[in-house]
């Protein structure tokens, strides 16, 4: 018997992809080719007359599957490395997409076209109930909550839930926040909840074009500036991956806003990563990247990243020296013009992915692609984040108590002390200055004339 050529399974929901290669149906002991509906079939084995008891198995079918299809979702916690921390379920049940819309990810700015991105957003269908990613406590439910102001309803998260955690990393809390849902589900602040418990279901209120909903990680602080990439908080798919990694300059600076290209084992494309925004996105308190994409299959990838230099050039004419400039006795020299040159730089290499983990790699101008790289060995300065910004922060906290403190704060009016400084009227006392007046006297700087007497002579 003939075995079947098995068939290839593709990431058909990505761009760039080619078409699924057809499936060869499977033979039978007689020869006679099986049908390939959308169920598994199972051809009988082949039976060894010598070895009845022997049995011999045909090869195995892989079938097409639908194009939103993935595998089933690991349990959580999970964390094969030391440094990862897959403590979140995903917002949305398997029976429903609920991976993350690839054209926006955290950090991305869609092309330039958007605000940086400090989540994910899944576009599942409207309706499609939302989930709590881990137990918690509800701390907020309803509209307002990127600005901290109840029932405000121009606020761009829509009708919103942020869940505080019962677990926190690094000795600090961690939080989820759930947005543009259609409703949440009749939560008040301070309500428990479980993995698993409806939180809301998806909508498209605030600022959005369409359904969707749109999850956050925050450490330390419930606020827009202190987001975590959720792709590497979130438990992945059974047999898949993610990707981390850092794209940096000569000097070990993050590198911005940048593509970089992903490619299978067959150099097909996948598709194309960017690096994150300058502001708002913060990498991970272990992994230290600047870029992250999940859901990867199991197998062996090619990264490519294009980075363009401006090198600076001396344009001095050809077959001349400086030129001199004489000016009267002092001779100058003439500055060489200079002109900005382009200088691309490709960064290219293979990386394999290892199911159930984050695989890092580094990509450094001028040294190329390290694989099974941590962090710590590229003692990288910290991606510069939105700190100044981080002191607004504190009228998020929405707690009356400390908004109202300032108030003493207008103790400052004591600052009018310096009123006995208007004692500097007496100062007027210059006015007796103007006994500048005889300083007039100069007149008698006519004394000159008494030189006139020396013209006798």
């Amino acid at each position: 018997m003939t075995p079947s050529a098995p068939a290839t399974a593709v990431i058909s929901d990505l761009p760039g992809e080619a078409p699924p290669t057809p499936v060869v149906a499977a033979e039978g002991a007689n020869g006679t080719p099986f049908p390939t509906p959308d169920y598994p079939v199972v051809a009988p084995p082949t039976i060894n007359p010598d070895d009845p008891l022997r049995f011999t198995w045909p090869t195995p079918v892989v079938f097409p599957t639908p194009l939103n299809w993935r595998p089933p979702v690991k349990s959580i916690p999970i964390s094969i490395r030391p440094e990862d921390h897959f403590w979140f379920a995903r917002p949305i049940a398997s029976d429903n997409v609920n991976y993350p819309l690839g054209s926006y990810r955290y950090g991305s700015t869609y092309f330039g076209q958007m605000n940086i991105h400090a989540g994910i957003d899944i576009d599942a269908f409207q309706h499609t109930p939302v989930l709590a990613a881990g137990p918690g406590q509800v701390v907020w439910a309803g509209w307002g909550l990127f600005f901290f102001e109840f029932g405000r309803e121009d606020d761009p998260y829509g009708i919103a839930v942020a869940v505080k955690h019962d677990f926190g990393y690094n000795d600090q809390p961690l939080y989820t926040l759930y947005a543009h849902m259609e409703a949440e589900n009749n939560l008040f602040v301070g309500q428990r909840v479980n993995t698993g418990d409806v939180l809301g279901w998806i909508g498209d209120t605030g600022n959005t074009t369409g359904p969707h909903v749109h999850f956050e990680v925050r450490e330390g602080r419930n606020d827009y500036f202190h987001t975590r990439n959720p792709e590497l908080w979130v438990a992945p798919y059974s047999g898949w991956g993610i990707l981390a990694g850092q794209l940096l300059d000569e000097d070990g600076h993050p590198v911005t806003d940048t593509p970089i290209e992903i490619y299978d084992a067959q150099g097909r494309y996948i598709y194309t990563v960017y690096t994150y925004g300058h502001r708002v996105a913060n990498p991970d308190d272990q992994w230290r990247e600047n870029f992250a994409i999940s859901d990867l299959p199991e197998g062996t990838y090619y990264l490519r990243a294009t980075l363009t230099h401006a090198s600076p050039v001396e344009a001095t004419p050809e077959g001349q020296e400086e030129a001199l400039l004489v000016v009267g006795s002092t001779v100058t020299v003439e500055p060489p013009q200079v002109q900005v040159d382009e200088v691309t730089e490709i960064i290219e290499g293979q990386v394999n992915i290892i199911a159930g983990q984050t695989n890092f790699v580094i990509l450094r101008s001028g040294t190329g692609l390290v694989t099974n790289a941590l962090p710590a060995q590229t003692a990288t300065p910290p991606y510069p984040t939105n700190t100044p910004t981080d002191t607004l922060t504190p009228t998020n906290t929405f707690t009356p108590t400390p908004t109202r403190t300032p108030r003493p704060t207008n103790t400052i009016t004591p600052t009018r002390t310096p009123r006995p400084t208007i004692t500097l009227t007496p100062s007027r006392t210059p006015s007796p200055t103007r006994t500048l007046i005889p300083s007039t006297t100069p007149t008698p700087s006519w004394t000159p004339l008494p030189t006139l007497t020396e013209t006798p002579p």
